[in-house]
């Protein structure tokens, strides 16, 4: 693990390759993924960024409470 890792970035790339492993796409078909080719190193990045963007939401729903 690199240093600068936190725990927290850690679980979300964990996360993004369980994902792609199970073959779950943030879209409903991955057809609608704009990608001209699909690999499982792309969908992995594409699917880190989008948790991330989720779990910032949230944080910040929560920080409005």
């Amino acid at each position: 693990m690199k240093q600068n890792d936190t725990i927290e970035s850690r679980a979300v790339k964990i996360a993004s390759v369980i994902m792609v492993n199970a073959g779950l796409c943030r879209y409903e078909s991955a057809t609608q993924c704009r990608r001209l080719t699909v690999s499982p190193s792309s969908c992995e990045g594409c699917l880190r960024r989008w948790l991330l963007a989720k779990a910032k939401k949230e944080l910040e729903k929560e920080d409005e409470k």
